[in-house]
């Protein structure tokens, strides 16, 4: 008979545990205090970003005669290009609807 305070070896329960927050697999990187403090924020601004490129591109598609909207043709093409350099897809951070709800959450400055 085992002492009381040891559990006893086996297998968990699926699904039991902590929920994933991220969609993909995880690394261990050294980072500068500075961003890890913000590192969720950083995701959710991107997801912003990603969001509103995509909006104003609709935009000037629907307005792509107007000379008004050649500048905004401009910055959302270059926008696009830098967030397409990034390689990440904003879409798939969050393992499930967290990157969506964010909205809730105050702003820390």
């Amino acid at each position: 008979m085992s002492p009381r305070g040891i559990p006893s070896s086996g297998t968990r329960k699926p699904g039991s545990g902590r929920k994933k927050k991220y969609n993909s697999e995880l690394v261990q990187k050294w980072i500068p205090l500075s961003l890890a403090d913000k590192l969720d924020d950083i995701y959710l601004l991107l997801i912003d970003l990603e969001k509103e490129v995509s909006t104003w591109e609709k935009i000037c598609e629907e307005k792509s005669t107007s000379p008004r909207y050649e500048q905004a043709r401009k910055l959302v093409t270059t926008l696009r290009t830098l967030l397409n350099r990034l390689g990440i897809d904003s879409t798939k951070i969050y393992a499930d609807t967290q990157g969506d709800n964010h909205d809730d959450k105050p702003q820390a400055d």
